[in-house]
């Protein structure tokens, strides 16, 4: 191991730990949060005669739910495996619509002109090869 890989992989692990620190207390914070409102929130039911479909209370679930699903305290480390999976998945449906025979050659002609215009060391992506003024050679 390099001394970049390890100063890189401790910094992920640092950052990693920091992330899920955060995510803890604001974890902590909706619980405390939600353990009042929503005993006020069944109390306001009751008090209304919503017992038989809870208006208040099932809100509050809801909202509770919708927070812990943007905290996502046990994804800390699973962002570059979801990168990861996402370019696979790309990457596996490039290669099918390539290999297929009736729209391969053609998708593969179109691929290749698109990466020359965008991957081209230098190119301007404004401008299109034929009117940079180098009529598009590189």
């Amino acid at each position: 191991m390099t001394g970049t890989t390890k100063r890189t992989s401790r910094l992920r692990l640092a950052r990693d730990v920091i992330v899920y620190q955060i995510k803890c207390a604001f974890e902590a914070l909706l619980d405390l949060t939600l353990i009042p409102v929503s005993l006020a929130a069944a109390g306001l039911d009751l008090v209304l005669g919503n017992w038989r479909q809870p208006r208040w209370f099932h809100a509050v679930l809801r909202f509770g739910e919708r927070c812990e699903r943007r905290i996502d305290l046990w994804g800390v480390g699973k962002n570059a495996e979801v990168a990861d999976a996402e370019i696979n998945a790309v990457m596996r449906s490039v290669e099918t619509l390539m290999r297929s025979p009736s729209t391969g050659p053609q998708k593969v002609r179109e691929l290749r002109r698109w990466a020359a215009t965008k991957l081209a060391p230098g190119s301007d992506e404004t401008t299109p090869p034929a009117r940079r003024g180098d009529g598009g050679a590189d």
